[in-house]
Protein backbone atom coordinates (compact mmCIF):
# COMPACT_ATOMS: atom_id res chain seq x y z
CA UNK A 1 0.00 0.00 0.00
CA UNK A 2 0.86 3.69 -0.70
CA UNK A 3 1.47 6.35 1.57
CA UNK A 4 -1.47 8.47 0.23
CA UNK A 5 -4.77 8.10 -1.73
CA UNK A 6 -6.32 10.06 -4.29
CA UNK A 7 -10.10 9.73 -3.74
CA UNK A 8 -12.04 10.81 -7.08
CA UNK A 9 -16.14 11.10 -7.26
CA UNK A 10 -16.01 9.70 -10.79
CA UNK A 11 -18.29 8.90 -13.89
CA UNK A 12 -17.88 8.01 -17.35
CA UNK A 13 -15.89 11.35 -18.65
CA UNK A 14 -13.28 11.12 -15.48
CA UNK A 15 -9.83 12.15 -16.72
CA UNK A 16 -8.34 9.96 -13.72
CA UNK A 17 -6.80 7.46 -16.46
CA UNK A 18 -4.76 10.19 -17.66
CA UNK A 19 -3.52 10.98 -14.16
CA UNK A 20 -1.14 7.35 -14.34
CA UNK A 21 1.84 6.83 -16.10
CA UNK A 22 1.83 2.58 -16.60
CA UNK A 23 4.42 0.89 -14.73
CA UNK A 24 6.02 4.04 -13.54
CA UNK A 25 5.99 4.14 -9.74
CA UNK A 26 4.32 6.05 -7.41
CA UNK A 27 3.55 6.57 -3.48
CA UNK A 28 0.03 7.32 -3.58
CA UNK A 29 -3.16 4.71 -4.61
CA UNK A 30 -5.94 5.92 -7.02
CA UNK A 31 -9.47 5.03 -5.74
CA UNK A 32 -12.77 5.77 -8.03
CA UNK A 33 -16.09 6.49 -5.93
CA UNK A 34 -18.11 6.55 -9.38
CA UNK A 35 -21.59 8.26 -9.13
CA UNK A 36 -22.36 6.06 -12.16
CA UNK A 37 -20.98 3.13 -13.80
CA UNK A 38 -17.54 3.25 -15.10
CA UNK A 39 -14.91 0.91 -16.01
CA UNK A 40 -12.70 -1.05 -13.79
CA UNK A 41 -8.48 -0.97 -14.29
CA UNK A 42 -7.59 -4.11 -16.01
CA UNK A 43 -4.14 -3.68 -14.69
CA UNK A 44 -5.05 -2.86 -11.50
CA UNK A 45 -3.90 0.93 -11.56
CA UNK A 46 -6.72 1.73 -9.70
CA UNK A 47 -9.53 0.55 -6.92
CA UNK A 48 -13.00 0.93 -7.92
CA UNK A 49 -15.76 1.59 -5.43
CA UNK A 50 -19.51 1.12 -5.09
CA UNK A 51 -21.45 3.80 -7.72
CA UNK A 52 -23.29 5.99 -4.78
CA UNK A 53 -25.71 8.50 -7.20
CA UNK A 54 -25.65 11.91 -6.32
CA UNK A 55 -23.39 15.12 -6.07
CA UNK A 56 -19.42 14.61 -5.23
CA UNK A 57 -19.85 15.27 -1.55
CA UNK A 58 -22.54 12.68 -1.19
CA UNK A 59 -20.70 10.35 -2.38
CA UNK A 60 -17.61 11.19 -0.60
CA UNK A 61 -19.31 11.06 2.64
CA UNK A 62 -20.49 7.51 1.88
CA UNK A 63 -17.06 6.28 1.16
CA UNK A 64 -15.77 7.53 3.67
CA UNK A 65 -18.23 6.23 6.08
CA UNK A 66 -18.74 2.62 4.30
CA UNK A 67 -14.43 2.19 4.48
CA UNK A 68 -12.12 2.99 6.74
CA UNK A 69 -8.98 2.19 4.45
CA UNK A 70 -8.68 5.80 4.00
CA UNK A 71 -7.42 6.32 7.82
CA UNK A 72 -4.31 4.13 6.39
CA UNK A 73 -2.85 7.10 4.46
CA UNK A 74 -0.77 10.28 5.34
CA UNK A 75 -2.76 12.02 3.18
CA UNK A 76 -5.39 11.91 0.79
CA UNK A 77 -6.36 14.24 -2.15
CA UNK A 78 -9.94 14.48 -3.36
CA UNK A 79 -9.81 16.15 -7.09
CA UNK A 80 -13.27 16.35 -9.34
CA UNK A 81 -13.18 14.32 -12.23
CA UNK A 82 -12.68 16.97 -14.65
CA UNK A 83 -8.80 17.96 -13.60
CA UNK A 84 -5.87 17.27 -15.82
CA UNK A 85 -2.89 16.35 -13.71
CA UNK A 86 0.38 14.53 -14.88
CA UNK A 87 1.44 11.31 -12.56
CA UNK A 88 5.01 13.42 -11.10
CA UNK A 89 2.39 16.56 -10.48
CA UNK A 90 0.43 14.65 -8.39
CA UNK A 91 3.39 12.82 -6.81
CA UNK A 92 5.41 16.18 -6.07
CA UNK A 93 2.02 17.41 -4.38
CA UNK A 94 1.83 14.92 -1.84
CA UNK A 95 6.00 15.11 -1.81
CA UNK A 96 5.54 18.63 -0.56
CA UNK A 97 2.51 18.66 1.70
CA UNK A 98 4.23 16.25 3.46
CA UNK A 99 7.26 18.10 3.62
CA UNK A 100 5.57 21.53 4.91
CA UNK A 101 3.25 19.78 7.11
CA UNK A 102 -0.37 20.51 5.76
CA UNK A 103 -3.17 19.78 6.99
CA UNK A 104 -5.64 21.53 4.35
CA UNK A 105 -3.87 21.86 0.99
CA UNK A 106 -5.10 22.19 -2.81
CA UNK A 107 -2.53 22.22 -6.08
CA UNK A 108 -2.92 25.93 -7.75
CA UNK A 109 -4.74 25.98 -10.96
CA UNK A 110 -3.27 26.33 -14.43
CA UNK A 111 -3.75 29.63 -15.66
CA UNK A 112 -5.82 28.09 -19.11
CA UNK A 113 -8.50 26.43 -15.74
CA UNK A 114 -11.74 27.44 -15.52
CA UNK A 115 -12.11 29.25 -11.92
CA UNK A 116 -14.20 30.83 -9.60
CA UNK A 117 -12.06 32.40 -7.37
CA UNK A 118 -8.66 33.74 -7.76
CA UNK A 119 -7.22 32.64 -4.70
CA UNK A 120 -7.12 29.41 -6.14
CA UNK A 121 -5.42 29.89 -9.36
CA UNK A 122 -1.27 30.32 -9.65
CA UNK A 123 0.27 32.84 -8.17
CA UNK A 124 3.93 33.02 -10.23
CA UNK A 125 6.74 33.77 -8.47
CA UNK A 126 5.72 31.37 -5.19
CA UNK A 127 6.40 27.80 -4.81
CA UNK A 128 3.62 28.04 -2.05
CA UNK A 129 1.14 29.94 0.17
CA UNK A 130 -0.60 29.72 3.58
CA UNK A 131 -4.05 30.90 2.35
CA UNK A 132 -7.34 31.09 4.74
CA UNK A 133 -9.23 29.09 1.64
CA UNK A 134 -8.90 25.64 0.04
CA UNK A 135 -11.61 25.24 -2.80
CA UNK A 136 -13.86 22.09 -2.84
CA UNK A 137 -12.94 21.39 -6.48
CA UNK A 138 -9.44 20.15 -4.91
CA UNK A 139 -9.15 19.85 -1.33
CA UNK A 140 -5.80 17.82 -0.16
CA UNK A 141 -5.75 16.71 3.95
CA UNK A 142 -3.80 15.05 6.07
CA UNK A 143 -4.87 12.24 7.88
CA UNK A 144 -5.72 14.05 11.48
CA UNK A 145 -7.50 17.32 9.51
CA UNK A 146 -9.77 14.83 7.59
CA UNK A 147 -10.51 12.45 10.42
CA UNK A 148 -11.61 16.10 12.15
CA UNK A 149 -12.95 17.36 9.27
CA UNK A 150 -14.98 14.21 7.89
CA UNK A 151 -18.11 14.88 10.19
CA UNK A 152 -18.77 18.38 8.51
CA UNK A 153 -19.90 16.48 5.45
CA UNK A 154 -23.26 16.08 7.41
CA UNK A 155 -24.16 19.34 7.48
CA UNK A 156 -24.82 19.20 3.84
CA UNK A 157 -28.21 17.91 2.88
CA UNK A 158 -27.66 18.97 -0.98
CA UNK A 159 -24.75 17.06 -0.96
CA UNK A 160 -22.84 19.81 -2.98
CA UNK A 161 -20.90 20.74 -0.10
CA UNK A 162 -20.64 24.77 -0.86
CA UNK A 163 -19.70 26.83 2.46
CA UNK A 164 -17.62 23.64 3.88
CA UNK A 165 -14.60 25.41 2.15
CA UNK A 166 -15.07 28.25 4.30
CA UNK A 167 -16.18 26.30 7.57
CA UNK A 168 -12.92 23.88 7.32
CA UNK A 169 -9.99 26.41 7.28
CA UNK A 170 -12.09 27.99 10.25
CA UNK A 171 -12.14 24.54 12.02
CA UNK A 172 -8.23 24.35 11.62
CA UNK A 173 -7.70 28.07 13.09
CA UNK A 174 -6.93 29.19 9.51
CA UNK A 175 -3.08 27.04 10.45
CA UNK A 176 -1.46 25.07 7.95
CA UNK A 177 -3.63 25.63 5.01
CA UNK A 178 -2.15 26.37 2.08
CA UNK A 179 -2.09 26.60 -1.72
CA UNK A 180 0.58 24.86 -3.78
CA UNK A 181 1.66 27.29 -6.88
CA UNK A 182 4.48 24.98 -7.91
CA UNK A 183 1.87 22.04 -9.05
CA UNK A 184 -0.61 23.10 -11.03
CA UNK A 185 -3.07 21.42 -12.33
CA UNK A 186 -5.95 22.21 -15.12
CA UNK A 187 -9.53 22.45 -14.02
CA UNK A 188 -10.89 21.69 -17.82
CA UNK A 189 -14.75 22.39 -17.38
CA UNK A 190 -17.20 25.67 -16.93
CA UNK A 191 -17.75 26.28 -12.92
CA UNK A 192 -21.06 26.71 -11.30
CA UNK A 193 -23.51 25.48 -14.13
CA UNK A 194 -26.63 24.90 -12.26
CA UNK A 195 -29.82 25.13 -14.42
CA UNK A 196 -31.89 23.54 -11.69
CA UNK A 197 -33.28 27.02 -10.11
CA UNK A 198 -34.67 25.24 -7.09
CA UNK A 199 -31.59 23.30 -6.28
CA UNK A 200 -29.10 26.27 -6.84
CA UNK A 201 -31.41 28.55 -4.28
CA UNK A 202 -31.29 25.42 -1.53
CA UNK A 203 -27.32 25.04 -2.79
CA UNK A 204 -26.88 29.13 -1.91
CA UNK A 205 -29.01 28.82 0.84
CA UNK A 206 -27.03 26.12 2.78
CA UNK A 207 -23.91 27.63 2.30
CA UNK A 208 -25.45 30.97 3.54
CA UNK A 209 -26.25 28.54 6.57
CA UNK A 210 -22.81 27.18 7.20
CA UNK A 211 -20.98 30.62 6.99
CA UNK A 212 -23.57 32.06 9.45
CA UNK A 213 -23.45 29.06 11.85
CA UNK A 214 -19.49 29.34 11.59
CA UNK A 215 -19.23 33.06 11.88
CA UNK A 216 -16.76 32.49 9.17
CA UNK A 217 -16.43 33.80 5.34
CA UNK A 218 -14.60 33.05 1.78
CA UNK A 219 -10.95 34.48 3.41
CA UNK A 220 -9.12 34.98 0.31
CA UNK A 221 -6.60 36.03 2.18
CA UNK A 222 -2.79 34.45 0.99
CA UNK A 223 -1.52 34.85 5.22
CA UNK A 224 2.69 34.41 3.64
CA UNK A 225 4.76 32.03 1.59
CA UNK A 226 6.64 29.01 2.16
CA UNK A 227 9.81 28.20 -0.34
CA UNK A 228 10.21 24.12 -1.01
CA UNK A 229 11.78 23.41 1.64
CA UNK A 230 8.91 24.31 3.56
CA UNK A 231 10.20 27.24 5.45
CA UNK A 232 8.52 30.59 5.75
CA UNK A 233 9.25 33.55 3.14
CA UNK A 234 9.87 36.13 4.91
CA UNK A 235 7.96 38.96 3.31
CA UNK A 236 6.17 42.35 4.84
CA UNK A 237 2.68 42.62 4.15
CA UNK A 238 3.31 45.79 1.79
CA UNK A 239 5.99 43.00 -0.36
CA UNK A 240 3.61 40.26 -0.15
CA UNK A 241 0.73 41.97 -1.49
CA UNK A 242 3.57 43.39 -4.26
CA UNK A 243 4.45 39.91 -5.19
CA UNK A 244 0.85 38.49 -5.45
CA UNK A 245 -0.09 41.38 -7.76
CA UNK A 246 3.08 40.54 -9.59
CA UNK A 247 2.21 36.54 -9.89
CA UNK A 248 -1.66 37.83 -10.78
CA UNK A 249 -0.68 40.19 -13.65
CA UNK A 250 -1.94 37.82 -16.37
CA UNK A 251 -5.48 37.78 -14.26
CA UNK A 252 -5.46 41.58 -13.44
CA UNK A 253 -4.63 42.16 -17.31
CA UNK A 254 -7.76 40.61 -17.99
CA UNK A 255 -9.88 41.54 -15.35
CA UNK A 256 -8.41 45.13 -13.70
CA UNK A 257 -10.95 44.67 -10.65
CA UNK A 258 -8.81 41.45 -9.93
CA UNK A 259 -6.45 44.56 -7.99
CA UNK A 260 -9.38 46.15 -6.14
CA UNK A 261 -10.20 42.45 -4.79
CA UNK A 262 -6.50 41.93 -3.70
CA UNK A 263 -6.36 45.06 -1.90
CA UNK A 264 -9.69 44.52 -0.05
CA UNK A 265 -8.45 41.08 0.87
CA UNK A 266 -4.99 41.89 1.82
CA UNK A 267 -5.63 44.71 3.88
CA UNK A 268 -8.93 44.20 5.47
CA UNK A 269 -9.97 47.09 7.95
CA UNK A 270 -9.31 46.38 11.42
CA UNK A 271 -6.29 43.72 9.85
CA UNK A 272 -6.56 40.12 10.84
CA UNK A 273 -5.49 39.93 14.64
CA UNK A 274 -7.88 36.77 15.09
CA UNK A 275 -5.61 34.90 12.52
CA UNK A 276 -1.79 34.10 12.07
CA UNK A 277 -0.18 35.93 9.45
CA UNK A 278 2.63 33.74 8.85
CA UNK A 279 0.85 30.83 8.74
CA UNK A 280 3.92 29.08 9.92
CA UNK A 281 3.83 25.56 10.49
CA UNK A 282 3.98 24.23 13.79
Amino acid sequence: MADNLVLVRAGRGSLHSSWIDRGKPRDWDLRLVPYQEVASSQDGEYTVGEVVPGPKWAGIREALKGWDGWRDYEYVWMPDDDIFASHDTITRLFEVARRTKVDLFAPALHDASYFAHFITMQSRGFFGRWTGFVEIMVPGFSRAALDRLAPTLDLTETGWGWGLDSVWPKLLDYRNVGIIDATPVLHTRPVGQMYDTELRARVHAESDRLLAEYECRQTHVTFGAFDEGGAPVGLSSEALLARLVAGYEYLWKQDPRLLAWLAEYQRPEGGWPEYPTAGTPE
